[in-house]
C-alpha cells in the first residue's frame, strides 16, 4: 500500500470514528449545549477532511473550495444556534 492510500485509509477510518462518536454522543443525553458544540465541531472536522482529501479542493483560491468552506463554517454556527436556542427555551 502507497502512502497516497494510506493517508486516503486513515482519514476513511477518522471519518468513521468521527460518524460513531457523534451516534454515541446522541444517545448519551449530555446537555443540549455541549451536545451541540460537540456536533458543530464533529460536523467542521468531517467537512475539512471531506473537502481536502476526497473532493480535490486543495488549490488556493478555487471558488469551490471556498464555498464549500464557508458552507462548513455555517452549518456548525447553525447547530450552535439550535442547540443554544433549545437551551434557552428549556
Amino acid at each position: 500500500m502507497d502512502t497516497q492510500e494510506k493517508r486516503v485509509t486513515l482519514v476513511w477510518l477518522a471519518l468513521v470514528a468521527l460518524t460513531l462518536g457523534s451516534a454515541w454522543l446522541g444517545e448519551e443525553g449530555l446537555p443540549v449545549v455541549a451536545t451541540a458544540l460537540v456536533v458543530a465541531l464533529i460536523v467542521a472536522a468531517k467537512g475539512l477532511l471531506v473537502i481536502r482529501h476526497y473532493m480535490g479542493l486543495e488549490e488556493e483560491g478555487s471558488r469551490l473550495r471556498s464555498v464549500m468552506r464557508l458552507y462548513f463554517v455555517v452549518v456548525p454556527a447553525l447547530i450552535l444556534v439550535a442547540g443554544g436556542t433549545s437551551w434557552l427555551a428549556a
